[in-house]
């Protein structure tokens, strides 16, 4: 909560506890001198107030406090001084009539305050809410999942945020001399991310529009993705590209690229030790080849896979996922797709995003 609502509940904690002063005059039958019984009164509210932040703050002084608490009653005692005589007949009658007033005053009061602050709080929260959910339908447009054909490839791919809002990305991009299909993963989570994970697709397409090779492609976002994020983000980066009649792949401090040769059903890591994007400007990156012959399958995916623990504490792993490709290489991508994602989903629960690609050579 803002600082401006933080006062309004305190205060409206202060004013609600006040009567735990005020009826301390009617055991007593209203012996309580007037200073005596506003200073209790205070001292109520104040000590209402100091759990409620020791409670929000910092838990481990709640037991601390209760010493000093009941040391402060001890002591009221003494430095209140004596009380006065009973009070009888009409005078009690009046006294007590006043504490029980003030009593429903200052709850009457502290409740006004409270809804004061329900009310400005649930509108904030509405309008939080409906910032969310507009800019979760907007991540939706902007990582739309993949179902088509290019030339002699299929491809499939799917995101699916840990939130509202994710920072993973996955594209395909189609050009004059071929195609570029890639994952990105924007570091940390939620809207910020979403937000990087925006400019970074708005950076790759409009360089992909133009025919650009991979490593102008990378060279060039990183550039400006560099100067667009806050000092501890990066993005990490794995695409393959087909381009005059050749497949070429790039990998900058993303998992590797899982190959599965048709022909022999081995599986190869495909990956370039390179750093992430938008981490130093002046970073140059490469590609290298990779082969595509008919049947081959790969497989891109982020961490928010393998990173999955179930209640052991034991991680789903990178070797799990070659072992479910191995097995299930030759069925069609959907039931890939399929297998992997129920695999780790019934692994353990999950905590980042999650980002699959399947590219296969069928011609």
């Amino acid at each position: 909560m803002p600082w401006s609502s933080h006062r309004l509940f305190l205060l409206g904690v202060f004013v609600i506890f006040l009567p735990a002063g005020l009826l301390t005059d009617i055991p007593a039958l209203g012996a309580n001198p007037a200073p005596r019984l506003v200073a209790s009164t205070l001292l109520a509210g104040l000590i209402a107030v100091t759990y409620v932040v020791v409670v929000r703050l910092h838990r481990g002084l709640l037991l601390p406090l209760m010493v000093v608490h009941a040391l402060v009653a001890i002591y009221f005692e003494r430095l209140a001084g004596p009380m006065g005589p009973a009070l009888t007949g009409d005078a009690l009658r009046a006294r007590l009539t006043a504490d029980v007033n003030g009593s429903t005053a200052a709850l009457v009061v502290g409740f006004v305050l409270l809804s004061q602050l329900i009310r400005r709080e649930g509108m904030r929260y509405v309008e939080v809410h409906a910032e969310i959910a507009l800019a979760s339908e907007i991540h939706k447009q902007l990582v739309p999942a993949i179902a088509r054909c290019v030339g002699r490839f299929e491809f499939r791919g799917v995101s699916a945020a840990s939130g509202e809002v994710g920072g993973d990305l996955i594209d395909l991009v189609e050009s004059a001399d071929g195609w570029t299909s890639y994952v990105m993963d924007v570091s940390g989570h939620g809207v910020a991310a979403g937000v990087l994970m925006g400019m970074a697709k708005s950076t790759a397409r409009t360089q992909l529009r133009e025919c650009r090779s991979m490593e102008a492609l990378l060279d060039t976002a990183n550039a400006v993705l560099h100067d667009l994020k806050a000092p501890t983000m990066y993005v990490t980066f794995a695409g393959v590209q087909w381009r005059d009649s050749a497949l070429r792949f790039s990998v900058a401090g993303h998992l590797p690229i899982l190959r599965y040769a048709a022909a022999t059903g081995t599986i190869e890591e495909l990956t370039i030790p390179q750093l992430p994007l938008a981490m130093f400007p002046e970073t140059t990156y490469t590609s290298a080849p990779a082969d595509a012959a008919l049947g081959d399958l790969l497989v891109l995916l982020t961490d928010g896979l393998i990173e999955v623990f179930d209640r052991a504490d034991r991680e789903f792993g990178f070797d799990r996922i070659k072992a479910l490709i191995g097995a299930h290489a030759r069925e069609p991508l959907a039931d890939i797709e399929s297998h992997l994602l129920r695999a780790v989903r019934a692994h353990g629960p999950q905590i980042d995003d999650q980002t699959l690609l399947l590219v296969r050579v069928v011609a």
